[in-house]
């Protein structure tokens, strides 16, 4: 009967869904000027900072990219230390569509705790890519260079995005209530069986 106990319970583990990701960063989305646009090439990279209160799990990076289709880029997440990134924390490769668009990589399970780190953009070949600037919600302040040559990126205003979820994923209420629902009935069965009297030989 206890086998039969941990298959219900296992199934309704399986079966409990987990919290949609949601918006962790987002700054909305910028211009498609290509006049206002910085440049994302193998020598020079984009940073955005960001500062989070509690951990989380990062499910999707993005930027408002545009240029080449087929470029080559690099999403990353670095940990900052006196307002630079520091230490590479999290890299995801993806491919330039080619149109000015939210662009970069999903499916991720990247925790954070809670602390200050930069959304670095860069490429790994020489093909164009490019942000524009314009994003109504503007990051509290942007970088543009190379490690160890960081200089401030004023009145630029670079889109970026991370969605993910608040301290990992975990049950929705619905899924708990299935959850719990599912424990009672196994256990209701239990004390059934237990309760029916022996068959006569």
């Amino acid at each position: 009967m206890k086998s039969a106990f941990t298959a219900v319970a296992a199934a309704l583990l399986a079966t409990a869904g987990t919290a949609q990701a949601a918006p962790i960063l987002d700054t909305g989305a910028g211009t498609t000027s290509v006049s206002s646009a910085m440049s994302v090439t193998n020598t020079r990279s984009l940073a955005g900072y960001f500062s989070l209160d509690k951990a989380v799990t990062v499910d999707g990076i993005y930027g408002w990219i545009g240029g080449d289709e087929g470029a080559r880029l690099i999403a990353n997440i670095y940990s900052e230390i006196d307002f630079v990134p520091a230490n590479l924390l999290y890299s995801v490769d993806f491919v330039n569509r080619g149109t000015v668009d939210w662009q970069g990589a999903d499916s991720l399970k990247w925790a954070l705790g809670a602390g200050s780190y930069f959304v670095v953009f860069s490429a790994s070949d020489d093909s164009k890519s490019y942000m524009p600037g314009g994003a109504s919600q503007p990051l509290v302040a942007y970088l543009h260079g190379s490690e160890g040559n960081w200089r401030r990126l004023r009145e630029q205003n670079l889109g970026i995005r991370l969605t993910g979820t608040s301290g990992g994923a975990v049950p929705e209420p619905a899924a708990w209530a299935m959850l719990i629902g599912g424990f009672g009935l196994a256990g209701g069965a239990i004390r059934t069986r237990r309760k029916r009297p022996a068959a006569l030989a």
